[in-house]
């Protein structure tokens, strides 16, 4: 998954969804699992979930990422059914409803919704060091996500993991591991230094 490019989607598009204030559409998020959580009527929580891919067409965003993005949890809560006993049929299907319209409001915000607008957003009612500890974490995914298709490549051609033969993938996978750890640690002491040097006082302004 391209995460670099659900955060082009949600500053470079221009639909009606992108020009709604962001307290706004945190107030409605936030409404909506609530309710999403409190219903327990299946054709309610059928129209809600048609209503959220509904508004995510109506905003011209990539239905395939959305789908995808959407239907994740999917993976999860088969396990969670095969794990669990006694589950009818109806529970399954109302909790899964409720789980995709649940991902798909969120799914919407964050592909109509710039990373600037909500940290500033949440400027105004948390404390200055959490909304940069949040910040930061934001912006560390993006970091770790290229250090992970660096780390894919140098595997890929140091031969892969192929579980026929044990011992090379073990001592690939514990390469990787450690250097993917070693890379992280590096990647967050170089980047307190830069911002104690220019400064930082554990707040972020925002335009």
């Amino acid at each position: 998954m391209d995460i670099y490019y659900i955060d082009y989607i949600s500053v470079s598009s221009n639909s009606w969804l992108h020009r709604v204030p962001v307290g706004l559409k945190m107030v409605i998020v936030a409404v909506m699992i609530g309710v999403l959580l409190w219903l327990r009527y299946i054709w309610i929580l059928s129209a809600l979930f048609a209503a959220v891919a509904v508004i995510a067409l109506s905003a011209r965003l990539p239905m395939r990422l959305f789908a995808v993005l959407a239907l994740y949890p999917v993976v999860f809560l088969i396990v969670i059914f095969l794990s669990t006993a006694g589950l009818n049929v109806y529970s399954a299907l109302m909790i899964t409803l409720r789980v995709l319209a649940i991902t798909g409001t969120v799914v919407i915000f964050l592909l109509t919704t710039s990373y600037p607008t909500i940290f500033g957003a949440l400027g105004r009612v948390l404390p200055g060091v959490l909304v940069a500890a949040l910040f930061f974490t934001y912006r560390s995914i993006f970091v770790i996500s290229q250090s992970l298709n660096d780390i894919s490549i140098a595997l890929h051609l140091r031969g892969g993991i192929d579980w026929k033969h044990p011992g090379p993938s073990l001592r690939n996978s514990g390469q990787v591991i450690g250097h993917l750890l070693v890379d992280t640690i590096d990647s967050s002491e170089r980047k307190a230094d830069s911002l104690r040097i220019r400064g930082f006082a554990n707040r972020i302004y925002y335009l």
